[in-house]
């Protein structure tokens, strides 16, 4: 099994991006669905953000919202920091678990990670592919699918992750994704390829 990293910034694409790979016949690892499960009732994480930050932080279904603990966790460095440090030795043990799960079996395991190199994910998790995209497209993109989120708070969220133009010098594979879902896919089976015809 070839494993590959996949990251960028909020909003470039990432899934989009992953969900291409997987239609060629990836398997996906998705980390922020590993960090989200972490945070879900009768798990640890959910019990030290309850404590940490009240109940005011869950939605109406008694989970935590998303949206709330980003406004905390986005103006704050030393908040993101906590959270951070709280969430990625359990999202990164389950990677390592996935990891040896398919490592006898043949193929591509793409593992979807957007904070891969402010984690220093990289220095296990090689090769790695940077989506970006223009800035502009980065907050429309953003806008479209969280509307209730303030051009503001787009801005701190970008800006709290390392500089784009520093992922792509990390990079080993760029797909610039602000055109036409048709670019970007052409980029994605490039890419396939050159990774099929390194497993041959």
């Amino acid at each position: 099994m070839k494993i590959v990293g996949l990251t960028g910034g909020i909003g470039t694409g990432k899934s989009t991006v992953a969900g291409m790979f997987e239609s060629l016949g990836a398997v996906i690892v998705d980390s922020d669905a590993l960090a989200r499960s972490y945070l879900s009732r009768g798990m640890n994480g959910y019990e030290q953000v309850l404590k940490r930050y009240g109940k005011g932080i869950l939605s109406n279904n008694l989970e935590p919202d998303r949206l709330k603990i980003a406004g905390i966790v986005f103006k704050d460095a030393t908040e993101r920091r906590w959270l951070e440090q709280l969430i990625h030795p359990y999202v990164f043990e389950k990677i390592r678990d996935e990891i040896n799960r398919w490592k006898d079996k043949d193929g591509i395991m793409i593992i979807d990670v957007p904070l891969l190199f402010e984690s220093g994910a990289d220095n296990w998790l090689r090769p790695v592919i940077v989506v970006v995209c223009s800035m502009d497209a980065q907050i429309k993109r953003i806008q479209s699918r969280t509307p209730e989120i303030s051009y503001e708070h787009i801005l701190e969220r970008i800006h709290a992750q390392m500089p784009i133009e520093e992922k792509q010098k990390k990079a080993d594979f760029i797909i610039d994704n602000s055109y036409g879902r048709e670019q970007t896919k052409q980029q994605v089976e490039n890419i396939w390829r050159t990774f099929m015809q390194e497993k041959r």
